[in-house]
């Protein structure tokens, strides 16, 4: 083999590794094919980067298919994960790599609204029609994003994408060998993702003809309204307690709540009735809101 040959495969060999978190599966609301496109999208920005893309369950060694996920989940240098119709596979294997705290984008398309636990986290948006234009605009922006964000976590001592949200008596979780060490913050979080697995499935499932009249009788009057927003508001925010009050108010974060409420009510609240509704709830509390 000439040397040039021999540099060639060592630089082929020490190529980073860009794992892909996606929806595989058919879903009714998505054309046959649609989720193979988004991969060749996908694979092709991180071609261009100096990664290369997999999906998390790829590997060329023979072995258990979860044992795999999981161990590219943890030893992927970066991850990109499309949470596009928050299909429960997805949201699980999100959970594990945030608990890693490790680097992570989030991309999804329009047709998505944000989920309680990575809502605090900026996503990359690109159209579910794929359309050519925006692809490419879509494409640009995820290039930028992953050599910034794989730089920022090598430059900075501290970097953690997702954890710091905590507080810092939250330690990432580790892999040893093959094994993930038991803790009460991964435990919490997998039990939160189950419990939002189980939600999903009775949506797509349909729910009870009882349960969707009462839900739309909720919004029949302006008070029924009020108190929904301020029920919907206060059990969130104990949820998240670990968040401020500027937090909840940001121009980011509204979007997020009213999607949220938006999704269980049935009806679009303004960003006036999520502050008011903020700003009592604080009050009550006692909270400086200056």
């Amino acid at each position: 083999m000439t040397e040039k040959n021999t540099k060639t495969v060592e630089k082929i060999a020490v190529k980073k590794k860009c794992g892909i978190i996606m929806p595989i599966a058919s879903n009714p609301d998505y054309p046959n094919e649609h989720w193979k496109e988004v991969l060749l999208i996908l694979s092709e920005a991180i071609s261009q980067t100096e990664f290369e893309p997999r999906l998390v369950s790829d590997d060329v060694a023979i072995g258990l298919i979860h044992d795999r996920i999981v161990n590219n989940i943890y030893s992927d240098d970066i991850v990109v994960c499309d949470v596009s119709s928050k299909n429960p596979n997805v949201m699980f294997e999100l959970g594990m790599r945030l608990a890693f705290d490790k680097p992570t984008i989030i991309i999804k398309d329009e047709k998505t609204g944000y989920s309680f636990d990575t809502g605090v986290i900026e996503h990359i948006n690109y159209p579910s029609s794929l359309r050519f234009n925006q692809i490419v605009e879509f494409k640009l922006e995820l290039i930028k994003r992953i050599n910034a964000t794989y730089e920022k976590s090598q430059s900075e001592p501290n970097y953690s994408p997702f954890l710091k949200s905590f507080g810092k008596t939250i330690v990432p979780a580790a892999i040893n060998q093959t094994e993930i060490p038991e803790s009460k913050f991964i435990i919490s979080q997998l039990e939160s993702l189950t419990n939002e697995m189980h939600l999903m499935r009775v949506n797509q499932n349909g729910r009870n003809e009882n349960y969707t009249k009462r839900k739309y009788d909720i919004i029949l009057n302006e008070k029924d309204r009020k108190d929904y927003i301020n029920s919907s508001i206060s059990k969130f925010i104990k949820i998240n307690n670990h968040l401020k009050y500027e937090d909840f108010t940001s121009e980011n974060f509204l979007p997020f709540l009213r999607d949220q409420i938006t999704n269980d009510a049935n009806f679009v609240p303004s960003s006036l009735e999520i502050k008011n509704s903020l700003n009592q709830y604080f009050a009550r509390n006692n909270v400086d809101l200056k």
